[in-house]
């Protein structure tokens, strides 16, 4: 799954399947590193809320467990 968003100015479109690992922190928000290992994502559920819904999705449909 694709999942295209902005964060610090700049646009991604990230292929799910190549990040290994997803967190969730306390505050909701979700932190992955992208594929080259150089730049750490977080998504904020306000402000990338359709990124955030559709990493969360993936995570659950992939895994069959909820991250929240």
């Amino acid at each position: 799954m694709w999942v295209k968003f902005t964060y610090e100015r700049n646009t991604y479109v990230v292929d799910l399947s190549r990040i290994s690992s997803f967190v969730i922190t306390e505050n909701g928000r979700l932190k992955f590193w992208l594929p080259d290992g150089r730049v750490l994502i977080i998504i904020h559920p306000q402000s990338n809320s359709e990124a955030y819904q559709k990493i969360l999705t993936y995570v659950e449909k992939t895994t069959g467990q909820s991250m929240l």
